[in-house]
């Protein structure tokens, strides 16, 4: 092994040790904002009003919003897409808070190898109906690269799906 690759190998592996280190993190985090949003609503509420940045918008085809949530309030369902709903909250202006996880797998190169490592991310949404436009809209908070505003797009493409039926 010449000494160029046992670096990048050893730089894949500090770096995979950080990933996982903030994966960890990550987890914890959600947990924690999780325990927080069911031990009062009104957190819930002011949580949601920091999220407002729109991600995506639709027109409105069902406006039977409810009942396509259902599942997921009565949290007997969790899985839409690749999203991992951590909690969902009704608010009271009729909107609905998401906390989501998701895994982002990149590929790491060094030297000759391929190695994959799975980043998980916890991205927050709000669903609301824009009356005046008869659109659902998504929002969220700053994404911070393009990966991060893809699972975005990506979460409001399958909300939608979902309620639109």
């Amino acid at each position: 092994m010449t000494t160029k690759t046992m670096l990048l190998a050893s730089a894949a592996a500090v770096y995979l040790g950080y990933r996982l280190f903030q994966n960890m993190r990550t987890k914890a985090g959600t947990g924690s904002l999780v325990k927080q949003l069911k031990k009062d609503p009104a957190v819930g509420e002011a949580f949601a009003d920091s999220l407002d940045i729109s991600v995506q918008r639709t027109d409105i085809k069902n406006p039977d919003v409810a009942t396509a949530l259902q599942p997921y309030l009565a949290m007997t369902k969790n899985g839409l897409g690749d999203f991992i709903i951590k909690h969902i909250q009704q608010l009271d202006n009729g909107g609905y808070l998401f906390v989501t996880t998701t895994d982002y797998t990149e590929a790491i190169k060094a030297g000759r190898r391929t190695v994959e490592s799975a980043e998980v991310h916890n991205l927050n949404f709000v669903l609301k109906t824009d009356i005046d436009k008869n659109q659902y809209v998504v929002y969220s908070d700053l994404y911070t690269d393009l990966a991060d505003k893809n699972l975005r797009v990506d979460f409001a493409k399958a909300l939608f799906e979902l309620i639109q039926g």
